[in-house]
């Protein structure tokens, strides 16, 4: 017997899964190099938020300023926003500004608001209890700022809009419209209103070369994000890689662009995994963004044969359910967001492409698959055994297998 470690259950127990194979199979570990890095001291991360890759220190931004907001990523990103939260807020204050003057705003984009609970988690306690945290909501108190080059109209949030010194903290991970996630990303869409989303959203179907999975050059999504930073005046960005645990490997801070840059270009070696292709079975693992598993399918499907006879196992492991998205999830049944489309039974690039589907959830629900298939077209199994006898039936000579640790958090190199 064949064992392979995945991580699991990021905002949760946050373990290693042990996942085995039949010892007659050919089973190989498809990750990255960065996802075995260490994780940044609290000295390192410190130091590093007080040497911008480029533009003026934090310090400096906060002198005379009144009101400071610090847009942070939700649930759907691996990040330890309070890790990089914590001396940032002892830089300002050393700068002057007090704790009254300073409030935290959720970047969820058209996804669903969150409770003090998750708060916590993402935060810690010692910022909610001390901080003012407030959701982002994208259908109302929302302010027009201008319109991008592209003819995007600009709706931003009133709270982060009312301050004179804009913070965001995130992450740089791959992303499936973007290219590589980061930069003013965690304000267009993060802070935005519903229009300006849907509108943003629309730019992935205008031209698929020039948007996607690891594509950062000449990214007209990208384009667009950058603008609207520039416009609403996001001042200061910190953008941080992760490792298969969910900790700070490498920091960047200061200016927008030049962090994104510079974070990205370290990204690509970071998530990137070898291109392999031809496998009998292909295991994808969601961790970093559990919620959003379709992800890992995506990244999972360059590696199939050819000929439609692979198996796919898609590990969703999220208690929580995928994240409601306004724009692209389904919202009854058969109707949904603006970019939503119904599945059709026995349709679809899932069902045409792979002999089976297999869903390893240990907490399943029936709308879980609304963005990769209808229902009816994928196995869901609550239990790793399970899994493994579906596959020894459908593949019981032998069988070239491999794991990809995080199909949410990693890319196929071309």
């Amino acid at each position: 017997m064949q064992t392979i470690s995945v991580p699991s259950g990021r905002w949760h127990e946050n373990k290693e899964r042990e996942l085995t194979f039949p010892s007659g199979w050919e089973v190989t570990d498809l990750t990255s190099p960065g996802f075995d890095s260490p994780a940044l001291s609290p000295a390192r991360i410190k130091s590093r938020l007080m040497a911008p890759v480029a533009g003026p220190s934090l310090e400096e931004l906060a002198k005379g300023k009144k009101e400071v907001v610090i847009v942070f990523d939700d649930m759907t990103r691996p990040t330890p926003v309070g890790d990089v939260a914590a001396p940032l807020l002892e830089i300002l204050h050393t700068a002057g500004i007090t704790k009254e003057r300073i409030r935290f705003v959720w970047a969820l984009g058209t996804h669903a608001a969150y409770d003090m609970g998750n708060a916590r988690k993402k935060l810690g306690d010692e910022i909610v209890e001390n901080y003012a945290v407030y959701n982002h909501d994208p259908f109302q108190n929302n302010v027009l700022i201008g319109r991008t080059p592209a003819g995007t109209d600009l709706w931003f949030n009133r709270e982060v809009m009312s301050c004179d010194l804009k913070i965001g903290i995130g992450c740089t991970t791959p992303h499936p419209h973007v290219g590589f996630g980061g930069g003013a990303k965690i304000v267009m869409p993060g802070v935005a209103g519903i229009e300006t989303t849907v509108r943003f959203h629309d730019l992935a179907l205008r031209n698929r070369r020039q948007t996607g999975l690891g594509n950062f050059d000449n990214n007209i999504m990208r384009k667009e994000c950058d603008a609207a930073g520039e416009m609403m005046g996001l001042d200061f960005k910190v953008d941080c890689l992760i490792n298969r645990r969910g900790l700070i490997t490498s920091l960047y801070a200061g200016s927008f662009r030049e962090v994104h840059a510079a974070s990205a270009e370290e990204a690509r070696e970071h998530y990137g995994i070898p291109f392999a292709t031809g496998f009998d079975v292909v295991v994808c693992n969601a961790y970093g963004k559990a919620t959003e598993a379709a992800i890992a399918a995506m990244v999972g499907l360059p590696a199939i044969r050819p000929d439609g006879s692979s198996s796919m196992v898609l590990i969703i492991d999220a208690p929580e359910g995928q994240v409601p998205h306004y724009v692209m999830r389904c919202w009854g049944t058969g109707f949904g967001g603006r970019h939503y489309e119904p599945k059709i039974a026995g349709k679809g690039l899932i069902r045409t492409m792979l002999k089976r589907l297999i869903i390893f959830a240990p907490h399943p629900d029936p709308t879980m698959l609304d963005l990769l298939c209808h229902p009816g077209d994928a196995v869901v199994v609550k239990t790793w055994s399970g899994v493994r006898e579906i596959l020894e039936n459908d593949h019981p000579q032998t069988a070239r297998a491999c794991v990809i640790q995080d199909g949410t958090m990693q890319y196929m190199r071309r």
